[in-house]
C-alpha cells in the first residue's frame, strides 16, 4: 500500500511538471517519451527503495512493526497490517473489475482479428469491412471502413501505419494497466488522455504533410464517427478535433525540448534521491555474510509481543492530547545478549519516544547473534506505533 501511495504521488507530480513546464512548444515525440518516462519513473523509484530496504534489513535488522493500543486490556499490542481493511477491499474490487473490463476489450479485439478477412500489406494486416465504423489500429492490425474513397483510404492508411510502426498500442496498454491499478488517481486519466492525443498528432503530422488541406477535411468528416474499441488508436478523436487541427498547423522546436528537459530533469533526480535514500534515515549500511545468525528475544517474536503488551503504557498526557505516531528505536544486542545503546532513530513525539526507550531499555537479555560462528554485537531497529482506539 505504501508503494501504491508513492507511485500515485510521483505520477501526479510528474504529470503536473509535464503540463506546467514541459508541454508547451516541445516536439510531439518529446512529449510522448516524457509521459512514458513519468510512468516508468513513478513505477520504479518506489520499488528501488523497497529493494534497498529489504537489503538493509539484513544489514541492520528491522523488527516487525508493533502497534500499541491505548484502550485495550493490558495495553494489548497487535501486529500491524494483519487484516484487510474495508478500504483495501473496495480498492481491490474496483481494480479487479476494471482489469476484467480491459481484458474483455482485448478479447473482443482478438476475436475480431481472428474472425475477419485480413489482407497482409508489408508488415501490417488490413481488415476492411462494413461493420467497422471508423479507422483504427491495434499494434500491426489496421481496421478500415469499407466505404472510403481511394485518396481518403490512402491518407488514413498512412496515419494508422504510423501508429503501428511506433508501437502506440503498447503505450495505450501500459497506461490502461496503470489506470486500472490507480483508478482513484485523476492524474492517471489526464496522463492517458494527453498521451493518446499526442499519438494522434504524431500520426497527423506524418500522414498529412503532403496533402494538408485534404487531410484536415478528412478530420472534419470523421469527427462524429465512433471507434470500434477504446483500446485502439483511432483516427476520429472527436473531443480533440480543434486541438488536433491546431497542432497539425503548428511547428515545434527540438532545441526548446532539450531546454525544457534540462529544467525538469533536476526534479526527477532529486525525487529519486529522496525516495531511495529515505530509508537510510532508519537503517544504515554494512556488509553481511550468509553465516550470520540474528539475535533473538527469549521465546521469539511472540514472546516479544507479549512482553511489550505487559510493559508498554500509553502516556496519559499523550492520550489526553490525542497524540499518535510511530517511534523507531535503535538498540544494540551485545555479545553477551545485553541491550545497550538505546536511541531514538526516528521519533514521533517526546512522550511516545520516552516510553518506547524506557520499555526497550528494560528488556531482558536476548540470545546473542553470531557472525561466522562467533558471538557479535548486532544493531536492531524496533518500530513501535502508538495508536488511539
Amino acid at each position: 500500500m505504501i508503494y501504491l501511495i508513492k507511485f500515485n504521488l510521483l505520477l501526479a507530480l510528474g504529470y503536473l511538471f509535464y503540463r506546467i513546464i514541459f508541454q508547451s512548444g516541445t516536439t510531439l515525440n518529446a512529449r510522448r517519451y516524457f509521459l512514458l518516462f513519468v510512468v516508468l519513473f513513478a513505477a520504479t523509484i518506489p520499488f528501488i527503495q523497497n529493494w534497498n530496504f529489504e537489503v538493509m534489513q539484513t544489514e541492520i535488522s528491522v523488527l516487525q512493526s508493533i502497534q500499541v493500543g491505548a484502550d485495550n486490556l493490558q495495553n494489548s499490542v497487535v501486529q500491524q497490517t494483519k487484516s484487510t481493511t474495508p478500504v483495501v477491499l473496495i480498492y481491490l474490487i474496483i481494480a479487479g473489475v476494471m482489469l476484467l473490463i480491459s481484458g474483455l476489450k482485448i478479447a473482443k479485439l482478438v476475436r475480431l482479428m481472428r474472425t475477419s478477412n485480413k489482407e497482409k500489406t508489408g508488415g501490417y494486416y488490413l481488415i476492411c469491412n462494413e461493420q467497422i465504423p471508423a479507422p483504427a489500429s491495434f499494434f500491426n492490425y489496421i481496421f478500415m471502413p469499407a466505404n472510403l474513397d481511394v485518396k481518403s483510404n490512402a491518407l488514413i492508411l498512412i496515419h494508422e501505419k504510423i501508429h503501428a510502426a511506433q508501437w502506440h498500442s503498447l503505450d495505450v496498454l501500459i497506461t490502461e494497466l496503470v489506470k486500472c491499478v490507480c483508478w482513484f488517481n485523476p492524474f492517471v486519466y489526464l496522463l492517458q488522455r494527453d498521451l493518446r492525443f499526442v499519438h494522434e498528432c504524431i500520426a497527423d503530422h506524418e500522414a498529412g504533410k503532403a496533402h494538408q488541406t485534404i487531410y484536415q477535411e478528412l478530420l472534419l468528416r470523421f469527427h462524429l464517427s465512433t471507434s470500434i474499441n477504446i483500446l485502439t488508436n483511432h483516427f476520429n478523436q472527436t473531443s480533440n478535433l480543434k486541438r488536433r487541427i491546431t497542432m497539425f498547423n503548428s511547428s515545434f522546436s527540438t532545441k526548446k525540448s532539450f531546454l525544457k528537459l534540462a529544467l525538469v530533469l533536476p526534479f526527477f533526480i532529486v525525487a529519486g534521491i529522496l525516495q531511495t535514500g529515505a530509508q537510510n534515515q532508519i537503517v544504515s549500511s554494512a556488509v553481511v555474510t550468509e553465516s550470520e545468525v540474528q539475535p533473538e528475544f527469549p521465546g521469539g517474536m511472540d514472546a516479544l509481543i507479549k512482553y511489550l503488551s505487559e510493559n508498554i503504557k500509553y502516556p496519559e498526557a499523550a492520550k489526553s492530547e490525542n497524540i499518535q505516531g510511530t517511534t523507531y528505536i535503535e538498540f544494540t544486542v551485545s555479545k553477551s545478549g545485553k541491550i545497550k545503546n538505546v536511541t531514538v532513530k526516528k521519533g514521533s513525539n517526546d512522550l511516545l519516544d520516552a516510553e518506547a526507550v524506557r520499555v526497550v531499555k528494560s528488556m531482558p537479555d536476548w540470545t546473542p547473534g553470531t557472525k561466522e560462528g562467533k558471538k557479535a554485537d548486532f544493531v536492531q531497529v524496533l518500530p513501535i506505533r502508538f495508536a488511539l482506539n
